[in-house]
């Protein structure tokens, strides 16, 4: 496509929608944490698209509308009132927000210029990316049976060296929550910070006792949480991407806050990496959270955890599948006794659908966009394949 003057906008985005048709569907995705935004939030993109919350003295009711968003989730972690916090890009910056505060609390706090954090081996990428970025020692640790982190291992790794460690709320390859209890305990009594990386799990699991499901602690009732990654573009259904981070007070996050001399409030302290912040992310986010509610949560919770019993059920039925863990949220892992899990993802491809794989199994995600209808689609095709 070539530009020319005499195209039209409505030329334009019928060119884009004939290039990008199949890549709007999630009608066959189940690799995704992502799930397309609500209707609403895909209006409000479009019309508060020129809000810059980099910029807050420009657009001081949107900066309410996130107070707002932060005081949602502060409430919903069990934030005491010394809490801060911001709206960041997404669980990458939130994730390497909560390390970078780590390091410079623990240079304050401790003397120690660069030291060493302690990882679980389920942890994000985003946590590699951190400790490069940020010359940070990375220790990573092993898992228990249940896919946690090893509480002994995390005992033993600890040294002078030591400065946080991390926990992950709803782990990318299998759901698991780690003992964030018994993290919190041994960060009191190492005085090592502790970040919570619950980018899936913080909107899962406060919901989950409403639809009849034990929910694990992880959050700032344990005292030694000193921060926790949250994402609104996830289960709920925000714009792409949206996430957040609230740190227990500003005893943390002040370490890594920078005041902006040229912008047009130059006394409000920033505590991102990115400058420029969409505001249309916000406002979907208000209005999916204050708005439509809390009961809107639980719906999108509950209807994806009846599908993915859904299609555990169904994964069992077929004698040449195996749960490749029990599943606890709505990730599932599967293998076969036929071929390797690489051609079966392959073969699933050519049939036109979307899974990952995850160490050697094939992992699906259940989002809200997936439907038991799909499952049973799949669940045909995966039949077929397994016959040949």
């Amino acid at each position: 496509m070539k530009y020319t003057k005499s195209q039209t906008d409505n030329d334009i985005l019928h060119e884009l929608k004939k290039r990008l048709d199949s890549e709007k569907s999630y009608e066959h995705v189940f690799s995704s944490m992502c799930t397309p935004p609500e209707e609403i939030s895909r209006k409000i993109a479009a019309e508060f698209a020129e809000i810059n919350l980099g910029d807050p003295g420009l657009f001081p009711k949107a900066v309410l509308l996130e107070k707002e968003v932060l005081d949602f989730f502060a409430n919903l972690l069990h934030a005491p009132n010394s809490w801060t916090g911001t709206i960041t890009s997404g669980g990458s910056e939130s994730n390497l927000l909560g390390c970078w505060a780590a390091r410079n609390w623990s240079r304050k706090i401790k003397g120690i210029k660069n030291g060493q954090i302690l990882f679980p081996q389920s942890a994000h990428v985003s946590f590699e990316k951190a400790a490069d970025l940020l010359d940070i020692e990375a220790k990573w640790l092993s898992l228990n049976e249940k896919n946690q982190v090893d509480i002994e291992q995390v005992k033993t790794s600890i040294n002078k060296k030591t400065i946080g460690i991390v926990g992950i709320a709803g782990t990318t390859g299998t759901g698991a929550c780690d003992d964030i209890k018994a993290l919190s305990d041994i960060a009191i009594d190492q005085n090592l910070y502790l970040h919570v990386d619950a980018a899936f799990g913080g909107m899962i699991f406060p919901f989950l006792e409403e639809i009849g499901y034990t929910a694990p602690k992880f959050d700032f009732k344990l005292e030694g949480v000193n921060s926790i990654t949250i994402d609104t573009h996830k289960i709920v259904g925000g714009l792409i991407p949206g996430g957040n981070i609230i740190f227990r007070s500003s005893e943390f996050s002040n370490t890594i806050a920078k005041t902006i001399s040229y912008l047009s409030d130059s006394t409000t302290q920033q505590i991102t990496v990115t400058g420029t912040r969409p505001g249309n992310v916000v406002i979907s986010a208000w209005v999916l959270l204050k708005i439509y509610g809390r009961q809107f949560i639980v719906d999108r919770v509950k209807r994806s955890f009846e599908v993915t019993e859904y299609l555990i059920s169904k994964l069992r039925e077929n004698s040449n599948l195996q749960l490749a863990f029990q599943p606890t949220i709505n990730i599932i892992g599967f293998k076969n006794n036929k071929i390797s899990t690489k051609e079966l993802v392959t073969k699933l491809k050519i049939k036109g659908w979307d899974l990952s794989i995850y160490s050697d199994w094939a992992r699906i995600v259940v989002m809200p966009h997936v439907t038991k209808e799909m499952v049973d689609k799949i669940s045909i095709d995966l039949e077929e394949i397994l016959k040949e």
